[in-house]
């Protein structure tokens, strides 16, 4: 067989298991249950409306990094012309997300609404799940949301459920931990080492040694990170606000929902140190 049939074979084979969607990816898949209406919501970018992941993992987490947060490859398309099971088009308004209160929600909340809801379109690809960070460590996050689209009386309903699961491996302290603390914590008047700052410094190549094995001057009976052990860890415990014997503030100070002067930590800067202190080794 030539090339040249053999593509010809394969375009034909292709169209017959799937029409070719002008404004949505060819491996676009439903999320509804009634075909006569799924066009309204599909999903590109993704095999199926279930997906699970592992921080760090390079084919499903599209920045390759272990961070604390798997950013999912996935793009919402609306209005998906070609598909003949689907009768209807034009949503009346951007699909409505639930739960509101999920992050992950009302970051797609927000993609969503940046479309013409009557016009076929998609978002970019990507949604962040952050995995869950407690004194018991990082664990595995699961995002799942309703995505219901609306077109005159008739509806899409959609399901979307997006798991991130922890890497065995550590955030690197480098590029991942140490940027984190430079931009949150290493201010004037905080962990910079300029005077008139607090320790200890979380700036520089030295941050390791400034944090791992070291004592906590307020609470010497645990060090600021022991490796493995983040319930033991004054560190961990001061971003999450938990077990803080001293009653000294949350750091960043002034969080959540305050000023800090360098932001509060998002979900995902908070994984990522929780994850760093619970897998780094004693010299990384």
């Amino acid at each position: 067989m030539t090339a040249l049939r053999a593509l010809a074979v394969g375009i034909v084979v292709l169209h017959l298991v799937r029409p070719v969607l002008a404004d949505c990816p060819p491996d676009c898949v439903g999320g509804g249950k009634v075909a006569a209406t799924d066009c309204l919501v599909e999903f590109a970018g993704i095999p199926t409306s279930d997906e699970g992941c592992t921080d760090g993992n390079p084919s499903c987490d599209m920045d390759g990094v272990v961070n604390g947060v798997c950013t999912f490859p996935v793009s919402v398309c609306i209005n998906v012309s070609g598909d003949p099971r689907c009768t209807v088009h034009g949503l009346s308004g951007p699909p409505l997300v639930r739960p509101a209160r999920s992050a992950v929600g009302q970051e797609l909340s927000r993609a969503l609404a940046a479309l013409d809801p009557t016009q076929p379109g998609c978002t970019a690809p990507g949604l962040h799940v952050p995995l869950t960070a407690t004194l018991k460590g990082v664990s595995q996050s699961v995002a799942r949301l309703s995505i219901v689209a609306t077109a005159g009386s008739k509806r899409d309903r959609n399901k979307l459920t997006l798991t991130c699961r922890p890497s065995p491996a550590a955030p690197s302290l480098a590029g991942v931990v140490g940027p984190i603390f430079e931009a949150r914590c290493s201010l004037p008047a905080c962990h910079n080492g300029a005077p008139g700052g607090v320790g200890p410094v979380l700036a520089g190549p030295d941050v390791h040694a400034a944090l791992v094995g070291v004592p906590a001057m307020n609470v010497p009976s645990l060090m600021l990170v022991l490796p493995g052990s983040v319930a033991q860890s004054y560190l961990a415990r001061k971003i999450l606000g938990k077990r803080i014997s001293d009653r000294t503030a949350r750091m960043p100070q002034g969080c959540p929902g305050g000023a800090a002067p360098g932001g509060c930590l998002t979900d995902a800067e908070t994984a990522a140190i929780i994850s760093w202190i619970q897998t780094v080794a004693p010299d990384n």
